[in-house]
């Protein structure tokens, strides 16, 4: 296989002294295998890669034998004559926004139906049993997920997303004509997941395929749409709702989410595909520390991301003994402030460094539930929890597919983010349910202190990996990775 000298390849190496990343040139003459082995390669501060043994200009040095990793982006093949960077780009990027507006916009508002079940519709229910329907909801997303990367490897996404967006809509308008907790778990919980994990996957994957020079803030701009969703769905859900009713609010919310991803589906197009794989799992990025560290400490950032958004609408409510427009008020300024976060921190990926940037927000989304929300119960603490949590946590949801991209690679980021879903998957489990049990058990559904505490040792535990990962990457504290 050739390798253009033009171009620069991010090449991941390993070896028992360490793991680091160089960025190197590669000759016309040089050749890469695709199988994993032993090669030699200069010290890093010589930018050059070797291949077989024998230096890029021919130049003597010293040697250290290392294992290589070829990057599937060196195998990928490009599914489209359209040029990235151009103005084709930022149609995809459009539909990627509007795609995530919808699917996970729509997540977002669960706290406003659980508001509405646990106070009005189902007051008989415990917290924790209603909570389980946004937790299915989230849950069979992401486990959904991992078969939806490899499909989109496989199949045209666009046909896959137009599919997504018809399952989303007969999801909601299903659950309108539901009458118990149970049924709502199999319609708004269960299906709509499954719908909405196709548009959720290509979503999030697809921008950064399509950008070079500005990688970071395009895949910002995308993923700020389920933020701005998450705003504007949590008011209009409340809306509805005390308009329409329950019922009507859910027909409405799923003819929307059905017409506008249909619209968008023909531009949600991949840029790179690798060569055909029948693995739905990458076993090879399964045995590479960084993963797993990167796998690990997503788990615990997507524990901490809903707890608020699902728990704020009622602690206002319970707690500070404000109205339950005021609570539904709150998640909106939250998704607001989570959009704020994922354009700033997309703009600033290219210039610090995008898991500089996923370390620096985890810390911040900690300090906001550990200093501010955990020994405090006014409603100015909750508005300082809402801005700082909001913009740390969607800074992080921003800069995930970022860091994937430039550690593991572009041509198979659909299926890595679908693998990275297991994460989201098990951080699903340890989030909200564990947080609502509490509240029901220990907090007898009036006191909140224990799952706030619960809560605000996720995104530490999450740091602690980021860290460890941070410095298997790079121990240089002034690298821009």
């Amino acid at each position: 296989m050739r390798i253009d000298s033009q171009q620069l390849h991010r090449v991941s190496l390993s070896a028992e002294d360490g793991r680091y990343s160089e960025l190197g040139f590669a000759d016309r003459s040089s050749r890469a295998s695709d199988e994993t082995g032993p090669m030699a390669v200069r010290e890093p501060d010589d930018k050059a890669l070797i291949v077989d043994g024998s230096a890029a200009g021919g130049q003597s040095t010293a040697w250290k034998t290392v294992e290589f990793v070829v990057p599937a982006d060196l195998r990928a093949e490009e599914a489209t004559s359209k040029p990235p960077d151009g103005a084709y780009a930022w149609m995809v990027i459009a539909a990627c926004f509007v795609s995530l507006m919808l699917s996970i916009g729509i997540n977002d508002a669960f706290g406003v139906y659980q508001q509405e079940y646990q106070l009005n519709e189902f007051p008989e229910a415990s917290a924790s049993l209603i909570s389980w329907i946004g937790t299915i909801q989230f849950l069979v997303m992401c486990i959904g997920g991992v078969f939806s990367g490899f499909l989109c490897e496989h199949f045209d996404t666009r046909v896959l997303n137009a599919i997504g967006a018809v399952i989303m809509g007969a999801a909601f308008i299903a659950g309108s004509f539901c009458k118990s907790v149970e049924l709502l778990m199999v319609t708004q919980g269960l299906l709509y997941g499954l719908g909405a994990s196709f548009p959720f996957v290509a979503g999030t994957a697809i921008p950064s395929q399509w950008f070079i020079k500005r990688q970071g803030l395009a895949t910002g701009i995308a993923l700020s749409g389920s933020g701005i969703g998450g705003m504007w769905m949590t008011s209009a859900t409340s809306a509805l709702i005390r308009t329409l009713g329950r019922p009507w609010a859910m027909r409405v919310t799923g003819i929307i989410a059905m017409v506008a991803v249909l619209l968008v589906s023909p531009w949600m197009r991949v840029r790179l595909v690798p060569h055909r794989s029948e693995r739905i799992v990458d076993w090879a990025l399964v045995k590479d520390r960084r993963f797993c560290l990167f796998l690990a400490a997503l788990v615990f950032a997507i524990a901490a991301y809903f707890g608020p958004f699902y728990q704020v609408p009622s602690y206002s409510v319970v707690v500070l003994h404000k109205s339950e427009t005021w609570g539904s008020n709150m998640d909106t300024l939250m998704n607001g402030l989570s959009v704020v976060g994922r354009l700033s921190v997309g703009m600033l990926a290219d210039m610090v460094g995008p898991l500089n940037l996923l370390v620096a927000n985890t810390a911040l989304a900690a300090l906001s539930l550990l200093v501010l929300w955990v020994p405090f119960d006014s409603v100015g603490t909750l508005l300082a929890v809402d801005l700082l949590f909001g913009f740390a946590i969607g800074g992080i949801v921003s800069v995930i597919p970022v860091v994937a991209a430039q550690v593991f690679g572009l041509a198979r980021l659909p299926s890595i983010i679908g693998l990275l879903f297991i994460s989201y998957f098990v951080g699903g489990l340890l989030g909200v349910p564990p947080m609502s049990a509490l509240l029901d058990n220990v907090g007898h559904r009036t006191d909140y202190t224990s799952s706030i505490w619960y809560m605000a040792m996720l995104p530490v535990c999450s740091l602690l990996f980021l860290v460890a990962m941070r410095f298997t990457v790079t121990r240089k504290w002034r690298a821009r990775v």
